[in-house]
């Protein structure tokens, strides 16, 4: 071979070594084509591989969750986000008491009977996925059937506080064994009793727990049957079933609003007073061990009050205050509200969900390792909302990290980001 053929190669070889070396260490970037059909041949839109939220989430010591209802168990974008993001999902409805309850049907001992074919669908997608499952919930006296108290379950005479109490006793047991005997260890938390601390006049002025005897006017059913206590024998009731049975499953008090200053404080009287030994609980055993913080973040149906930084500081301390009374601490329905679409909003919506990541990224070291679940229950944009929507106020229509039709947003990326540096 002749020498200069020789050097020739000599010098292809080295150079093709140093362009394969310089690409090492590069993050990945995969390219899509560009949505414009007409364009796509002619240029690319660079996407970076990330991993999974719940790898991150894992990583800092917490589950990664999101939500579904019904409505989203044939969609399977809806689907494939819950399992390449979220190792963890809770169903908006489907556990609820009146999503359950059979009207007109009963067992042969006189107590209800429950309906459980939707709530189960939605648990076989949670099995088949990996995913685990928040319950939510099993005490609410929000939309509560009101023939649950009735004498023979048609005359409107409310039945006696013994008779209440015995049917609620049998709505807890069937279930919580009903879903661990059908799906053993998918759900690994309860929500037991959901908002039962009331605001402004909704709760006697005498009572530190603030238990809501009204809600927004109407009457809590609980509360009216019962008494203040329903909230404990709930909790009793949920714990002795779990005990018995062996069941790994955490249970919760969940609530709104869980940041504000006369909030926090009557939540954690009533925690207190749920697990301190009386009557109802002569043990002393630790009923309640975790509280769940659904965290609707901004203000309701206005821009006014959203991206609040002092909204983070506050969320932080609360998980510090609830950890440190060795509880778990479940974030449980989070939506970052924004109500408009303009550059400037949606970029500091994105940068406020970060630095609400980086935050949660290092809780852990301030709480006694006790934040386990971020879930999120706001994932997708919904511009087609108007005012008069329940989901406007309570959501935003730019709320999401994913686009309505499940593209991640900036917001995502952010949040990915902030988890993993």
């Amino acid at each position: 071979m002749k020498k200069s053929k020789i050097i020739l190669l000599t010098c292809f070889f080295c150079i093709t070594a140093l362009q394969n070396i310089s690409c090492k260490g590069k993050k990945e970037i995969k390219k899509e084509p560009a949505n414009d059909p007409k364009a796509a041949s002619e240029s690319t839109v660079e996407t970076e591989i990330m991993r999974p939220l719940y790898e991150l989430a894992a990583e800092n010591g917490f589950k990664m969750g999101g939500a579904m209802g019904y409505q989203e168990i044939d969609i399977e974008k809806h689907k494939n986000m819950l399992k390449e993001d979220f190792n963890s999902v809770t169903f908006t409805n489907e556990h609820k008491a009146y999503s359950l309850l059979d009207w007109g049907v009963r067992q042969k001992n006189g107590m209800v009977a429950l309906n459980f074919t939707k709530a189960d669908k939605l648990m076989d997608f949670a099995q088949s996925a990996g995913l685990k499952v928040r319950g939510h919930t099993l005490v609410w006296d929000a939309y509560m059937t009101e023939w649950f108290f009735y004498e023979d379950y048609k005359n409107k005479t409310f039945a006696s506080k013994e008779v209440i109490l015995k049917r609620l006793k049998n709505y807890i047991e069937q279930v919580i064994v009903h879903f661990e005997t059908k799906y053993p260890g998918v759900i690994y938390a309860w929500d037991v009793v959901n908002e039962a601390v009331g605001d402004g006049g909704d709760f006697k002025s005498d009572d530190k727990s603030h238990i809501r005897t009204t809600r927004s006017g109407t009457k809590n059913l609980f509360y009216e049957t019962i008494g203040r206590d329903y909230v404990k024998y709930a909790f009793k009731y949920a714990y002795d079933c779990v005990k018995e049975n062996g069941y790994d499953i955490t249970l919760f008090y969940n609530d709104y609003n869980t940041f504000q200053y006369a909030k926090r404080t009557a939540i954690c009287n009533l925690v207190n007073e749920i697990n301190a030994k009386d009557k109802i609980n002569p043990d002393g055993s630790k009923l309640c061990q975790g509280i769940g913080m659904q965290c609707y973040v901004g203000g309701y149906g206005t821009q006014s009050g959203c991206m609040n930084k002092g909204d983070i500081y506050a969320i932080k301390e609360t998980i510090e205050i609830f950890g440190n009374m060795d509880l778990q601490v479940h974030i449980t329905e989070m939506a970052v509200r924004n109500y408009q679409k303009d550059p400037a909003s949606i970029a500091s919506h994105a940068e406020f969900y970060a630095s609400i990541a980086k935050m949660l990224k290092n809780i852990n070291s301030t709480c006694n390792n006790n934040f386990t679940c971020w879930a999120i229950w706001g994932l997708l944009d919904n511009p087609s909302l108007t005012e008069s929507d329940y989901s406007y106020k309570m959501n935003g229509p730019y709320c999401g990290l994913y686009s309505w039709d499940y593209k991640k947003k900036d917001a995502y990326k952010k949040v990915n980001a902030a988890l993993a540096n």
